[in-house]
């Protein structure tokens, strides 16, 4: 026997016989083995139009373009048996092609769907998720961290989650340089690093129901950039984004927020005066609302984005929100002391060394939120917000400084306008319409309501309840 016919028996021998490719389906379930472990647990499902695969501690969205590749490569010698003539078979080369693939892995999508309803984290079972009452949990390297005992349980495909601590746990693990560089940021407001301690905890635990979003606000060189590269390290580059304010509210801009648990945004400022695409996107991410989000070349995706939002600013930024609502989202933290000039350049690999130490830190920052239920608000930061909302809403500082509100309250439509006009003028706010005033009203009054009572002269006046002139 010649080398040539050696080689020729061993490549007839890997030709993998499959079902033809006109049954997808069965194609499908003799290749499923494929994604899963030896005892049956599925590593790779379709979820809300995207590929996902188990990487041994969290699952990370695929490539459709790897999959594919995958997949070519992995038929690219397998065959399949046809019927002919009196009854006998013939193989034939499955010969794997762009329209079979895409009917192949539309059947493998179909057997490992996992609900689109179900949001990350959650365990999971074949069909979706299960009910299994662990609590919070943290991924960390070396295992599942159960928060409420602090018990390390095994990593496994069952549980469904997007983010994952690139470091072991360690119980003993301190981290005094991290606790020092944030005593000399905020050394009289221990409230301010209680809530920084606390959102480094929540961003970790994958969870989304505080709706807030932190905003960092100081002058150059005054730590904000030094604590968001802790928090990218901590949570791990991969689950990682960096859109810009702006860019939130372009057709794609929030296609880099998928399967992102936090995104930071250096420079939280807005060009021009209209907004309110920017205002609607941040209400909606942050509000844990469903969403439809465009992606290029790609089906449009739905669901709840898992982002947390985290803005790093050096000065409040200006949101057009008639409302004032999107202000109310924010935990603003302020910075005084600026270290330009002086900046510790060994400052970021010490901290980096402490990570397992900050990692103990922000757990304990996460099972204080647990305890308490909402993450703390400092007392430096009212004033801030109060601000925002103003500049917002120039409508609801109006109402704050020069109104009252309630069920008993009236006063006449034109008396109030008359009087906004002269507050505007002297804020310099562009009053507008009446019209467009009624409207801001309502948005920031819901209870305001309009009536037509008569005067003491029986004439119709035009009035609004809910408000009334202080």
């Amino acid at each position: 026997m010649t080398d040539t016919d050696t080689d020729t028996d061993t490549a007839d021998s890997e030709c993998e016989e499959l079902p033809s490719p006109s049954n997808p389906l069965a194609v499908a379930r003799r290749l499923l083995p494929d994604w899963q472990t030896d005892n049956g647990r599925l590593t790779c499902r379709r979820w809300r139009g995207s590929w996902m695969r188990w990487t041994g501690a969290h699952w990370r969205e695929l490539d459709e373009a790897q999959v594919r590749a995958a997949m070519y490569e992995r038929l690219e010698h397998a065959v399949y048996q046809v019927p002919v003539k009196d009854g006998q078979m013939e193989e034939r080369a499955w010969a794997p092609t762009k329209q079979k693939i895409s009917n192949l892995l539309d059947a493998l999508g179909a057997i490992t769907l996992l609900p689109t309803d179900t949001d990350a984290p959650a365990w999971i079972g074949a069909r979706g998720p299960i009910d299994r009452d662990e609590g919070t949990i943290v991924a960390c390297a070396n295992g599942l961290l159960r928060i409420r005992d602090r018990a390390l349980l095994p990593h496994g495909p069952g549980f469904f989650n997007l983010v994952s601590v690139p470091f072991a746990y360690d119980p003993a693990a301190q981290a005094p340089a991290w606790e020092r560089f944030l005593a000399q940021i905020w050394p009289d407001a221990p409230d301010a690093i209680a809530a920084l301690q606390e959102w480094f905890g929540y961003v970790l635990s994958g969870r989304t129901d505080q709706q807030k979003i932190m905003l960092m606000v100081g002058p150059s060189r005054s730590g904000k950039g030094t604590i968001a590269r802790v928090l990218k390290e901590l949570v791990g580059k991969d689950n990682l984004a960096g859109p810009t304010l702006a860019g939130l509210g372009t057709n794609f801009g929030l296609a880099t927020l998928i399967g992102k648990p936090l995104a930071v945004i250096s420079d939280a400022r807005l060009a021009g005066n209209d907004n309110s695409q920017v205002v609607e996107r941040l209400l909606t991410i942050s509000g844990e609302d469903t969403i439809d989000i465009d992606r290029k070349y790609r089906e449009q995706w739905t669901g709840k984005l898992p982002t947390r939002l985290m803005m790093l600013s050096n000065e409040l930024p200006h949101f057009g929100d008639s409302s004032g609502v999107v202000a109310r989202r924010f935990i603003v933290l302020s910075m005084t002391v600026s270290w330009l000039g002086k900046e510790d350049t060994t400052l970021t690999d010490r901290l980096a060394a402490e990570m397992p130490g900050i990692l103990n830190w922000a757990l304990d920052g996460l099972a204080r939120l647990q305890r308490v239920g909402r993450i703390t608000a400092p007392v430096s930061s009212r004033e801030a917000i109060t601000t925002m909302q103003d500049t917002a809403s120039p409508t609801s500082a109006f109402i704050r400084e020069r109104c009252t509100t309630g069920p008993t309250c009236t006063v006449p439509v034109d008396t109030l306008w008359t009087v906004w006009r002269e507050w505007a003028e002297d804020n310099g706010v562009r009053p507008g319409t009446k019209q467009m005033f009624g409207r801001n009203l309502l948005s920031v009054v819901p209870q305001l309501s309009r009536s037509r009572p008569r005067d003491p002269d029986g004439r119709q006046v035009i009035t609004y309840g809910g408000i009334a002139l202080k």
